[in-house]
């Protein structure tokens, strides 16, 4: 970039978002020019060639989705605004020659940090197809980890590489397989999958690679293997981490040089085929163990996905339970439940180890014993509701025990005591309402109490509405 000025358009209907653009960007020494339709957008384009566009999905008169095609054919550097950030966004915005995409409210510094990158890597930004709406969500979310997470989906449904899926059980790792699979240029091929720990050892490399008549004993006929029966499509090779070394060197002959061949055979057939991977191992961990073949780690780690768990994105929670609670009552042909906000408030405080696979099947559950069409705490899974009640008996004993602690001291000592610990009590109540905006119940949690001790203990410091009134 040269020494001038540089320049921006923001095409935008919300004057709240111009204005904040350009008080933001005029003060670092921008110059920034508003459009509130895709009409005077393009337009505003023609008559500036501004360096960079930010660019609102939703406008009163055509999608911004859609103008993005005409900005791209012009050459212009876009980045996409959106109030909701879902996969089937980020595979259009970035499919269709978008820098990248922001999902509001929008963090300004992030906004200044990624022009400035756009512009840097502008030359080389990566070309790709656009692809029609799809009209479903594959992975549900919109934290800003599943942001990134759409990203990179997105970024790497258009390569021929091989990809690695990575993350904890129930992370949706299968799901973000088919995304790759269903934005890429093999959406038209087959997608297959095999699980690679739960077929015996016997039998699979015969499952992958296909075998001859008369191969072993049983094969008394010719058999078509997985990867033959993905010709043009994707393979994903779910719990990777489990096959066995032996068929592992075949694994990577495979990726070097585009050929299988079926068991009991030498004639190479070649393939037309893309590696997915996934697993819940630490993949680099099992190669210092020496269980997983280094030089087949690389060839497959060539393009990663991390899978968040869902205990790092809480605030997708809600919004996944309404999605998993729609899709069953379409499935039932009832009408959907409704969570009610004691449920809604154990969901949030449970860690779910089995991530999102084990909230779906606690819905499901629920859905099942619910005699009424809103859920309570009642209907959940006893681990879901325990954790709530166990920390609150936790944190009542340990408050037992150090009552009890300070009865056997002198009586002097004991009001000191006291004191302390309600000095205590009152500065971690008042960080926590403070940390979570005043939101009882995110606090309740955050402190580990049910939320009707930590109102008595508002009341007894006199905090906040809560405070008795003279």
């Amino acid at each position: 970039m040269t020494d001038r000025a540089r320049s921006m358009l923001v095409v935008d209907d919300e004057d709240s978002i111009c204005l904040a653009f350009e008080r933001f960007f005029q003060s670092r020494g921008w110059k920034v020019r508003s459009a509130a339709s895709a009409v005077e957008g393009l337009s505003a384009y023609d008559g500036l060639r501004p360096d960079i566009v930010f660019l609102d999905v939703r406008l009163p008169d055509r999608s911004g989705l859609d103008l993005l095609a005409d900005l791209a054919e012009r050459g212009a550097v876009v980045v996409v605004i959106t109030a909701y950030g879902g996969l089937d966004t980020a595979v259009r915005a970035l499919h269709g020659k978008a820098y990248d995409y922001l999902v509001k409210p929008i963090d300004l510094d992030k906004a200044l940090s990624l022009a400035d990158r756009a512009l840097e890597t502008h030359a080389s930004r990566s070309e790709a197809d656009g692809l029609a709406r799809t009209g479903r969500e594959l992975l549900v979310g919109k934290a800003p980890a599943m942001q990134e997470t759409y990203k990179l989906i997105a970024k790497v449904a258009r390569d021929r590489s091989p990809v690695l899926i990575q993350g904890e059980t129930g992370t949706g790792k299968e799901l973000a397989a088919v995304a790759i699979h269903r934005f890429s240029a093999r959406r038209d091929g087959p997608l297959l999958a095999i699980n690679c720990g739960a077929i015996p050892l016997r039998l699979i490399e015969g499952e992958l690679f296909g075998h001859v008549r008369g191969a072993f004993t049983g094969a008394d006929a010719d058999r078509v293997g997985k990867f033959e029966s993905a010709e043009g499509g994707s393979l994903l090779l779910d719990e990777i981490g489990e096959l066995p070394l032996s068929v592992q060197v075949k694994l990577l002959r495979v990726l070097d040089s585009g050929t299988i061949e079926r068991v009991g055979s030498s004639q190479s057939i070649r393939l037309d085929v893309r590696l997915l991977a996934a697993t819940n191992k630490d993949l680099e961990g099992e190669v210092e163990a020496g269980r997983f073949r280094r030089d087949l780690y690389y060839r497959l780690a060539v393009l990663r996905i991390s899978m968040p768990p869902l205990r790092q994105r809480k605030e997708d929670i809600p919004l996944l339970a309404e999605h998993f609670m729609r899709q069953m009552a379409a499935g039932s042909g009832h009408p959907p439940r409704v969570l009610g906000a004691d449920a809604r408030e154990a969901l949030l405080r449970y860690d779910w180890p089995g991530n999102v696979r084990e909230l779906r099947n606690a819905l499901n559950y629920a859905l099942a014993v619910a005699p009424d069409r809103a859920i309570r705490p009642a209907d959940l899974p006893q681990p879901v509701v325990h954790r709530e009640a166990g920390e609150a008996d936790g944190g009542r004993r340990l408050h037992e025990a150090a009552l009890r602690y300070a009865a056997a001291l002198p009586d002097e000592q004991t009001r000191r005591y006291r004191r302390t610990v309600e000095q205590v009590e009152r500065a971690l109540i008042v960080d926590a309402m403070r940390r979570y905006g005043g939101n009882q119940s995110e606090a309740a949690g955050h402190l580990g109490l049910h939320r009707n001790t930590l109102r008595k203990k508002l009341r007894e410091f006199r905090i906040g509405p809560e405070a008795p009134s003279a």
